[in-house]
């Protein structure tokens, strides 16, 4: 049975928040939606986490895309459901220490952030931006790797999709229509720059 992303993010909602597959139904997702891009053979989820050698160590990616034992595509997935502000400087942090450790032994790979994060928590800061709207522009401004600005610990896409978890099932991906429109643009966006690396790959 498929998969949307709001059956992902209900799923989310009603998981332990130690529990290792409650991303599992994002994670099948973003799957199906690299297989209809065009692009199968994407693996992922608790029970298939691939293991990638780094420079300083191995991590479990929660997407992956192998060819010829190399990873050429690597997706992270994260929510932030509470604690906003003491999580997302955090969340920048690992996000560009674990890009740039994958990095420095295959500087070609392409790497994609999708974040779930729940607006019911979200607060103003000092600056009077809100927490989501900081953390949505720091990874924008990460999220510009392509020839020929090749800096470790940038990378090449990122999805954030805003939540309200306050509402019913179902219902609960704000925006819905602006939230898929993003989400074309991210898968879009790794393919665009796989294929340029990775020529005969493209359909």
């Amino acid at each position: 049975m498929t998969s949307t992303l709001s059956d992902a993010v209900d799923d989310l909602l009603l998981r332990q928040t130690q529990d290792p597959g409650r991303l599992n139904k994002l994670a099948a997702f973003c799957i199906e939606e690299f297989r209809k891009h065009g692009l199968p053979g994407v693996r992922g989820g608790q029970a298939d986490e691939v293991g990638i050698r780094g420079f300083g160590r191995q991590k479990d990616w929660d997407l992956a895309y192998v060819l010829a034992d190399k990873p050429r595509l690597l997706i992270s997935l994260k929510s932030i459901l509470k604690n906003l502000a003491g999580t997302v400087p955090n969340r920048l942090d690992d996000l560009m220490g674990e890009a740039a450790n994958v990095q420095q032994l295959s500087p070609e790979v392409v790497i994609g952030y999708v974040v779930i994060m729940d607006q019911a928590e979200d607060r103003l800061r000092r600056d009077g931006k809100t927490w989501s709207d900081h953390f949505e522009a720091n990874l924008r401004r990460i999220a510009i790797r392509k020839a020929p600005l090749w800096n470790q610990g940038l990378i090449e896409a990122i999805w954030l999709i805003r939540i309200d978890s306050r509402k019913p099932p179902g219902e609960r991906i704000i925006d819905i229509e602006d939230m898929d429109a993003k989400g074309v643009n991210f898968f879009d966006a790794l393919l665009s720059e796989l294929y340029l690396r990775e020529p005969t790959l493209r359909p």
